[in-house]
């Protein structure tokens, strides 16, 4: 299981204090090392490795959410 993965897990059993909100596609948290104020990741639920491997309806609705954070 890749870190990423675990990192999701822990934020579904209440164990990742960097959680910040649930969208529809992922997971907005914290960055482990804050170097700037408000630097959050958006954790995507589907594992992939790349945008292309995805169907195109769910990437365009990840991209959209990401771009909201």
């Amino acid at each position: 299981m890749c870190l990423i993965c675990k990192r999701i897990d822990m934020i579904k059993v209440g164990e990742n204090h960097y959680a910040v909100s649930e969208l529809e596609t992922g997971y907005v948290v914290l960055g482990d090392q804050q170097r700037f104020s408000g630097y959050t990741l958006f954790l995507c639920k589907h594992h992939v490795t790349d945008l292309h491997f995805w169907k195109k309806k769910l990437r365009g609705k990840y991209l959209s959410e990401w771009l909201m954070f």
